[in-house]
C-alpha cells in the first residue's frame, strides 16, 4: 500500500508542476504580443492621424472660409482708392403743355429785314404774328451721363484707415485658421494616442486573464490532490470573472476609442487600424528649454494671442474711420452728357448733343457727428474686450505649458518608475507561482501577485502613452 501511496503522490506532484509551471510569468510572451501590436507595415501613426484630422475638419473649413470673406474685404476697401464713376442712361416721357409764347398775345411783331441799327430809309416792315417767338415741346427726352467722383475727404480721413483695417482683419483671420489647424492637429494626435493606450491595455487584460485560467487550473489540481480547498478554487475562479469583466471593458474603450479616432479623420471606410509607432523603442527628444524659455516661446508663437494682437489693431484703424465719417466731406466731380434734347441747348431740339461740368461739392450732416462719436465709443469698447481676451488667454497658456511641462516630466519619472515596478512584480510573481506550486503560498496571495503584475503592466504601458500625450501637448502648447 505504500508503494502505491508514492506512486501517487508523484503523479500528484507532477500535475500540480504541469499545471502551476503554466503560472511562471510569460514575460517574453507578453513583450512579444506589446512588440506584435506595435510598429506594423502601415500602421496609422500620430503624424498620419492628425494630419488627416486636420485636412478634414470642420473648424478648419470654417476658418479658411473666413480668411477667404477677410481677402474679399480687403479688395473692396482697396477698391475705394479709386475714383467712383457712375454710368447712366434716362427716358422721360414729358406731359403735353401750351407752348410759351414771347410775343404779346393777340397781336403782331413787326420786322424787319434790315440788318442791326437805325433802319434806313425804304426798309420793309414786315408783321409775324406773336406766337412765332415761341419754344417748342419736345415730350420725349434722353439723356446719357457720366459721372466721375472723386471723394478728397476720405482719401485723409477714412479710405487708408478702412484698408489698413480691413489687412488686419484678413491677417487675424489667417492666424485663426493656423490655430484651427493646430487644434484639429493636435487633437487627432491625442486621439491617436487615446486609442493606442487602449489596444495596449487590451493586450496586458488579455495576458492577466490567461494567467487567471492558469490559476484556476492549478488551484483545481491541488484541489484534487487535496491540497487545496474550496475556497480557493472558488477564489480562482473569481479572479478569472474579473479578468475577463476587465478584458470586456478594455475592448470596449478600443472599439469605442478607435471610433472617435475615426470621428477626427472623418474616415468613412469599416478599415480596422494598425498601430504604426514603436511606443517601446527610444523615446523621442523632450522640446528643448527651460520652463521661462518655452513661456515666452508660447507668447510669441501661439496664432490665438497673435490673432488678438492684430484685431486690436484693425479695431483702432476702423475707429479712426469711424471717427471721419463725422467731419464735413468734400468730393470733386465731373460730368459728361449726352442728351436729346440737351438742356443746355436753347431752344431745344430734338438733336443728340454733349456738354460737361466740374465741380467741387463740401457737405456735413451734422447727426453724422453724434452717430460717429457712439461708433467710435463702441469700437473702442470692443478693443478693451480684446485687451481682456488677451490678458485671459495669457494666463490660459501659461496653466498650459506648465501643465504640459510638469506632465511631461512626470511621465519620463513614471516610465522609469513603472519599469523597476515591472521588473519587481514580475519577480513577486514568479516567487508566489513557485511557492503556491508547493504549497507554501495560498491561492489569495498568488491572486495579489496576479493583480500586482496586471497593474505593473498597465502601469508601463500608460507611463508609454503618456509621455507622447504630454510631448504633444507641450509642443502645441509652445505654438511647435
Amino acid at each position: 500500500m505504500s508503494r502505491s501511496f508514492f506512486l501517487s503522490a508523484l503523479l500528484v506532484a507532477a500535475t500540480i508542476a504541469q499545471q502551476a509551471a503554466a503560472q511562471e510569468p510569460k514575460v517574453s510572451t507578453f513583450e512579444k504580443r506589446l512588440r506584435a501590436e506595435l510598429a506594423q507595415s502601415g500602421g496609422l501613426t500620430a503624424e498620419d492621424a492628425g494630419r488627416r484630422a486636420e485636412k478634414s475638419s470642420a473648424d478648419v473649413r470654417a476658418k479658411n472660409a473666413a480668411v477667404i470673406a477677410a481677402a474679399a474685404d480687403v479688395d473692396k476697401a482697396l477698391i475705394a482708392f479709386a475714383p467712383r464713376l457712375t454710368l447712366s442712361a434716362r427716358y422721360v416721357r414729358l406731359s403735353p403743355i401750351d407752348a410759351p409764347s414771347l410775343g404779346p398775345d393777340n397781336a403782331n411783331l413787326v420786322v424787319t429785314p434790315a440788318g442791326e441799327g437805325p433802319l434806313p430809309p425804304g426798309a420793309p416792315l414786315v408783321g409775324v404774328p406773336g406766337s412765332a417767338l415761341s419754344f417748342p415741346v419736345i415730350l420725349n427726352q434722353y439723356s446719357l451721363q457720366a459721372n466721375l467722383t472723386v471723394p478728397v475727404s476720405d482719401y485723409l480721413l477714412r479710405t487708408a484707415q478702412n484698408h489698413a483695417s480691413a489687412s488686419h482683419s484678413r491677417k487675424a483671420a489667417e492666424l485663426n485658421a493656423q490655430a484651427a489647424r493646430d487644434n484639429a492637429r493636435t487633437n487627432g494626435q491625442l486621439l491617436y494616442y487615446d486609442w493606442v493606450r487602449a489596444k495596449l491595455q487590451q493586450v496586458v487584460t488579455l495576458q492577466g486573464l490567461e494567467q487567471t485560467e492558469e490559476h484556476v487550473k492549478a488551484a483545481q489540481a491541488l484541489r484534487d490532490a487535496d491540497r487545496a480547498s474550496l475556497a480557493d478554487v472558488m477564489n480562482a475562479q473569481a479572479q478569472r470573472a474579473r479578468a475577463e469583466l476587465l478584458l470586456e471593458k478594455s475592448k470596449t474603450f478600443t472599439l469605442v476609442s478607435e471610433d472617435r479616432l475615426r470621428t477626427a479623420m472623418h474616415d468613412g471606410s469599416a478599415k480596422r487600424y494598425a498601430i504604426g509607432e514603436d511606443l517601446l523603442g527610444p523615446l523621442p527628444a523632450r522640446p528643448s528649454g527651460d520652463l521661462a524659455t518655452l513661456l515666452s516661446e508660447a507668447n510669441a508663437n501661439r496664432p490665438e494671442l497673435r490673432a488678438l494682437s492684430i484685431t486690436s489693431r484693425a479695431l483702432a484703424e476702423q475707429k479712426k474711420a469711424t471717427r471721419g465719417a463725422g467731419y464735413p466731406r468734400l468730393d470733386a466731380f465731373g460730368n459728361a452728357y449726352y442728351q436729346n434734347p440737351n438742356s443746355r441747348y436753347v431752344p431745344q431740339s430734338e438733336e443728340w448733343k454733349a456738354s460737361w461740368d466740374l465741380g467741387l461739392q463740401l457737405s456735413w450732416t451734422p447727426n453724422d457727428t453724434a452717430t460717429t462719436s457712439a461708433a467710435a465709443a463702441a469700437l473702442e469698447a470692443k478693443r478693451a474686450e480684446v485687451h481682456a481676451q488677451q490678458a485671459g488667454l495669457r494666463d490660459a497658456l501659461r496653466s498650459e505649458v506648465f501643465g504640459a511641462y510638469r506632465g511631461l516630466r512626470e511621465a519620463e519619472i513614471g516610465i522609469r518608475t513603472a519599469e523597476r515596478g515591472l521588473a519587481a512584480a514580475e519577480e513577486a510573481y514568479r516567487v508566489r507561482a513557485e511557492q503556491y506550486r508547493y504549497g507554501r503560498a495560498t491561492s489569495v496571495e498568488l491572486t495579489d501577485a496576479e493583480s500586482a503584475l496586471i497593474r505593473a503592466r498597465l502601469d508601463l504601458v500608460n507611463a508609454r502613452v503618456d509621455f507622447h500625450v504630454a510631448r504633444v501637448k507641450l509642443l502645441h502648447a509652445v505654438g511647435r
